[in-house]
Formats: C-alpha cells, structure tokens, sequence
C-alpha cells in the first residue's frame, strides 16, 4: 500500500510538471475569454488534470512499461494532447498561434529532457536512471519554472496583436520554422536509440540557442510590423482629423446657404404672412411662423460646447448618428480653452466612430450613444457609452479589442491620450451598454510631468 501511495504521489507531481508548459497554451489568450468562457476553461482544465492522474497511475499498475521512468516517458509524449485541444477549442481563432507555441515547448522540452538526462548521467553514474524519477521529474520542473515567466512574457507579447500580425506573409512564414524543428526534434527522439539520441548534448545546445535566437527575430520582426501599424493609425487619425474638419466646414456652409435661400424667399414669406393677416386667420399665422421657425432652426449647427474643436467634432459625429436614426443624448459643458483640445477631439472622433460603427450592428430598436462631459474643479470627467449586445475582450491593460481589421484605432488613440495625460481611462461592458470613461486634469502636460 505504501508503494502505492508514492506511485500517486509521484505521478501527481509528474502531472503537475507538465501542466507548467500546457498552460502556455492557452494563457497567452485568456484576455480574449469571456469570464464566464474562463470559469469554464478552468473546470474543464481541473478534471482533465484529474482524470491524467489517474489514467497515469492506472497504466503504470497495469506493469505494461518496463519501469516507471519508462512509463513517465512514454506519457509525455501522449499527456500534451487534451490540454492543446482544450486550448484550441476555446480560442479556436488563434489555432496558427497554437501551433506555434506547441512547436516551442517540443524544442524547449527536448533541450531540458537531455540536459536532465545527461546531468543525472554525471552526477549518480552508478546509480540506475529509474532510481531517480522524483529528482528527474523536479529538475525538469526547476527547469520548465525557471523559464515560464520569460515564455508566457514572450508569448502575451506575440499575441497581444495577433489579429493585426497574422494576416502578414510574414507571420504565417515565421511560424513554419518552429513546426519543422518540433518535428525534426521528435524524429530524433521516436527513431533513434536512446544512447544516440541522449549522444546529442551538444546538438541541444546549439538546438537552445537557434531558439533565443527565433525569438528574438519573431519579436524583432513584430516591432517593424507594429512600428508600421502605429504609422498607419497616426496617419489614420491626421485623416479622420482633416475629414472631420472638412466636414464640418461643409457643413457650416451648407447652413449658410440655407440662410440664405431663406433671406433670398424674405419678400414671398411676407406676403404670405400679410395675406393670413388680412384674412384674420390667426392659426395660419402662428402656423406659418412655426415652419418658419423650424426652418431657421434647421439651418443652425448644433453647438455642444464653447470648444470650438471638441464642438465641431461632436457636430459631425452626432448629426450622422442622427441622420441613421440612432438616438443621441449629449449633455456637454465644456471650457472654451483647453490646453488639449487638439488631442481630446481626435479621442472623442474615435470613440463615437467606434460607438457609430458599433450601433450599425444593433437591432434598430437597440441603438442610443450619449456623451456627457463635465468640467468638475480642475478635471474634466467624459462619459461615452453606447447600447451593444456583442461580447467585447479587453486586453492587459483594460482596453477593449478587435479581431475585425481596420477597426479598434479608437481605442489606440484613448490609450496613446491616457499615457500622453496621464488620465484615468475606464472601459467597461454593463447592461447591455459599452462605457467609456475618461478623466484628465486641465493641467498643462509640462506641470504633470
């Protein structure tokens, strides 16, 4: 019975050694999960870790390997498989990033398994390899620990943007390399002899180092492809800039010449007037004053604030919503002189694009955007929010993300605002609404520095 017990004892940790490397599969991604996917996620993770423990310990009584080492050997090659599936069937759009990331731990296992080995085969050479399964488990777990946190650094970072990087030739050429050496890797390890194979010390050394190395080119070569999408949004947001003055110019004008068709129509309007007058028709009177009125209001821009680029940027926005039929609550009150103005239009501009783009794809019953902005002591406090059904991912820093391309430049902008200001930026989904908060002193930039 005891002999059972440290059998258990030593294929649960076994099993948990191997979880170190399993959970890079799916922790690079869990911001992409819903919390309700990540309570699922975790359930699932633990019976699966349960029945491993005893399927092992099951196999390992039936006497079918030779020894344990050779049973604990031979379930490493096996164990990986229902932790990759459940990964991939929870973010199955990452399926390619997956891939990647098994290619890695097949390197990075074969490096330590033959460190281990011939560590063991200098340390104890007189002592049998299987007398020492606990010691080999731990060092390989020592190993798998020491370089989890710089993986699962390396890997969030990888994947923080995936969705922009995948769709390059690049990315998806990139990923072959990892595949070819796992497989060459396994080649060697199934088909050679064991004395061959653990012969190779050398081989995994330089092995470890092409490994830094694909890393580093993979990061390096994802900086140029960011650096290239920062270009792109910057350029972005100077055209959405340049349109959203244009069009508010042409605006501006079109008001005008409907003032002055107006002007133009002075000499009709008053002889209709005067004629309802002599008829005595009072109702028609005040009727016809109403339509007048309304007409003059139609050719009056709406003016939000006393900021004459955060207004202009609201005016343009707004009146599209409107004219798609979205309801529109506004209660801005704003200084006329902001020393940001500039940068917080931009930031508006995309979050009510965003909240725009978003309402498009609500029932038309379940449309509405507000914006309210307060100037409180030396703070201003902006709310934006607007009514979406969808699921929304959030990433490390609270800021939502996108896998539609050419969408999610607003949320970039807010977080290049949020760190240019320090301002404090809240993002969150409730009640069926998606709120954007912001709040940034009046400060100028230099004081808060």
């Amino acid at each position: 019975m005891k002999a059972f017990f440290v059998s258990l004892g030593i294929t649960t940790i076994y099993t948990l050694v191997l979880q170190i490397f399993y959970s890079l599969q799916i922790l690079p991604f869990r911001n992409f999960l819903e919390q309700k996917q990540k309570r699922q996620l975790a359930a699932c993770w633990a019976i699966m870790v349960l029945l491993e423990i005893i399927g092992f310990q099951f196999l390992i009584g039936q006497d079918i390997f030779p020894s344990h080492a050779a049973a604990y050997w031979a379930m490493g090659y096996v164990g990986w498989l229902p932790p990759f599936l459940l990964s991939l069937w929870f973010t199955k759009p990452f399926w390619i990033g997956h891939l990647f990331i098994l290619s890695f731990r097949i390197l990075l296992t074969s490096c330590f398994y033959t460190f281990m080995r011939h560590f063991f085969l200098a340390a104890f050479p007189d002592t049998p390899f299987e007398d020492l399964c606990l010691e080999e488990i731990l060092f390989y777990g020592g190993l798998c620990l020491i370089s989890f946190p710089f993986l699962l650094r390396f890997f969030t970072n990888v994947f923080s943007h995936f969705q922009e990087a995948s769709t390059r030739r690049y990315w998806r050429s990139i990923t072959i390399i990892p595949m070819l050496l796992a497989i060459d890797t396994l080649y060697i390890s199934l088909y050679d002899s064991q004395e061959q194979y653990f012969s190779l010390l050398g081989a995994r050394f330089f092995l470890l180092a092409v490994i830094v190395l694909l890393m580093a080119s993979v990061r390096s070569g994802q900086v140029e492809v960011y650096e290239e999408l920062d270009t792109y949004e910057k350029n972005h947001t100077l055209h959405q800039q340049l349109v959203s003055a244009a069009n508010y110019v042409e605006m501006s004008r079109d008001s005008k010449r409907r003032m002055a068709a107006i002007y133009q129509e002075r000499r009709e309007h008053l002889t209709k007037l005067l004629a309802l007058v002599q008829c005595r028709d009072r109702d028609g009177v005040l009727a016809y004053i109403e339509s007048l009125g309304m007409e003059f209001d139609r050719t009056k821009l709406p003016r939000y604030c006393q900021n004459v680029l955060i207004n202009a940027a609201l005016t343009v926005y707004l009146s599209r919503a409107k004219e798609e039929g979205i309801p529109v609550t506004a209660a801005v009150d704003l200084p006329e002189e902001i020393p940001f103005s500039g940068d917080l239009s931009i930031v508006l501009s995309n979050l009510l694009e965003n909240a725009l783009l978003a309402s498009r794809r609500q029932p038309p019953d379940c449309r509405n955007i507000t914006v309210v902005a307060r100037r409180q002591g030396g703070m201003l406090n902006i709310l934006v929010k607007n009514l979406f059904a969808g699921f929304v991912p959030f990433d490390g820093d609270g800021l939502p993300v996108t896998h539609v391309t050419g969408h999610g430049l607003g949320m970039k902008s807010l977080a290049r605002f949020r760190d240019k200001y320090e301002a404090g930026v809240l993002c969150q989904q409730k009640d069926g609404w998606f709120i954007t908060y912001l709040q940034v002193s009046m400060a100028p930039v230099e004081s808060l520095d």
